[in-house]
């Protein structure tokens, strides 16, 4: 777990962001490298923002850290699910869902590890995964994808090499079904149930560790306990992921599907 943790610094943020770059210009996905940048970027700063100017935590005397300082959100985990954002941000509808499984480990794996090594409790890593998720979005609903008209043109997504079918409503132009896969939307899929699962599994445990607070502590309430955080940093981190590949894919069809106005 340290050793993973050691992954994240200033000089890994650095290289994050070139590597967006220099994938977005290879992959001519010029305008979502600058989203998933501004995603990394934003997520990052707010969580250093949010964790040293706005946030506290009250001192119950757990903590492992002598100054007690503030520790919601991650950091850590910030960088890591900012992370998969971009790699979601950048890939093309087709490898989408995997690069968002592939994300979803990477940061189940690095928010683990700091509750392993005693550097963040639950809810730290759960504010780490939200942050850039909130992010990302709003690269979708900001344009990280190419304005319609470039579907007129006869080109697909941008830089996904795509080109789709496209039949016409009235004087709309509108895409078809397109090169979608079925194993794409499974693949989603069944991160989406994975997240649920996982979700309403860390509920139960949490509402029963919750009513057998009055009682004596056991080593199976503690256990549970850590259970309900463990598996609530599972669902969470797939849930949204997936519900952010199935916003990358609204965000994408709701531009192919506006009319171009002509002067």
């Amino acid at each position: 777990a340290r050793t993973l943790l050691s992954v994240v610094s200033m000089p890994a943020a650095v290289v994050l962001v070139v590597t967006i770059l220099v994938i977005g210009l290879l992959r001519r996905s010029h305008r979502r490298a600058v989203w998933a940048v501004v995603a990394v970027a934003g997520a990052n700063l707010t969580t250093q923002v949010l964790k040293y100017q706005f946030l506290w935590r009250p001192d119950f005397h757990i903590t492992e850290r002598w100054d007690n300082a503030n520790t919601l959100p991650s950091g850590h985990t910030t960088m890591a699910a900012s992370a998969a954002v971009a790699l979601i941000l950048l890939s093309g509808r087709r490898w989408r869902p995997l690069s968002a499984w592939a994300g979803a480990l990477f940061t189940i794996a690095m928010g683990y590890s700091t509750l392993v090594c005693q550097w963040h409790r639950p809810s730290d890593v759960l504010a780490g995964i939200l942050v850039p998720v909130a992010w990302g979005a709003l690269a979708v609903a900001g344009g990280a994808w190419r304005a319609s008209w470039s579907l007129c043109e006869g080109t697909g997504e941008e830089g996904s090499g795509e080109v789709p079918e496209l039949t016409t409503v009235g004087t709309i132009p509108v895409t078809a079904a397109g090169p979608r896969l079925w194993h794409q939307l499974v693949g989603n899929i069944l991160l989406a149930v994975t997240g649920i699962v996982c979700t309403l599994g860390a509920l139960g445990l949490g509402v029963w560790v919750w009513r057998h607070l009055d009682g004596p502590d056991s080593r199976w309430q503690l256990f549970s306990a850590y259970a309900t955080g463990s598996v609530a940093v599972v669902g969470v981190t797939c849930l949204f992921l997936s519900a952010l590949v199935s916003l990358t894919d609204w965000g994408r069809t709701r531009r192919q599907h506006a009319p171009r106005h002509r002067d």
